[in-house]
């Protein structure tokens, strides 16, 4: 199978399959915006080994840290401020981008793997055409892409999974959005940080 020279990746996290790419390969990620149908003005998350990385390239809050200290690793996407100074140059119009630290074994093991040898983020998104649900299981989502599958370059099949999606917030300064529900309750957010 021909590899490009930065690759569509196809893993597992706790919750669902996703997709991923060099998250500062310009070209790439043209790639998975083609592979799943998504409009490019859409904004994936990135897949980032530990907090360390988020602080990196993101902006971040006292906040930040203390929901980051009880949720992460899980499954909770932080949108967040970027760092104008830490990312490509073709990133610079874009002010925020959700961050995901997995608590999937496996999960872990491809980030801390491909930012050893990329020293870029991986994409985190579902992996669905858009607007279609996400499936279990690998066989059943490479015969949703159909034809397209084949611009999957690598794939980890790990088995089933069906979990609940991420909870997304939004943190800017000190004030905290709910943008999606998911496995973590956003109530549960908001009662860590009154304590």
């Amino acid at each position: 199978m021909l590899i490009h020279m930065s690759p569509i990746i196809l893993y597992p996290t706790e919750t669902v399959y996703g997709l991923g790419v060099n998250a500062f390969d310009a070209d790439a990620m043209k790639r998975l915006y083609t592979l799943k149908a998504r409009d490019e003005k859409k904004a994936v998350s990135w897949l980032v080994r530990d907090y360390a990385d988020i602080e990196r390239y993101a902006d971040v809050h006292e906040q930040t840290a203390k929901i980051a200290s009880r949720f992460l690793p899980g499954p909770l996407t932080l949108v967040l401020p970027l760092k104008h100074n830490a990312v490509p140059l073709h990133l610079s119009s874009t002010q925020k981008i959700g961050f995901r630290i997995s608590s999937d074994i496996f999960a872990q093991k491809v980030i801390h793997d491909f930012m050893e040898q990329y020293n870029a983020p991986l994409t985190c998104t579902s992996a669905n055409v858009s607007g279609m649900q996400t499936e279990e299981t690998v066989s059943q989502i490479l015969a949703q892409f159909g034809e397209q599958k084949t611009m999957i370059d690598i794939i980890h099949d790990d088995g089933i999974r069906r979990g609940t999606p991420s909870t997304v917030i939004e943190v800017h300064d000190s004030t905290i959005t709910l943008l999606r529900e998911g496995a973590v309750l956003f109530s549960e957010i908001v009662e860590h940080l009154e304590h």
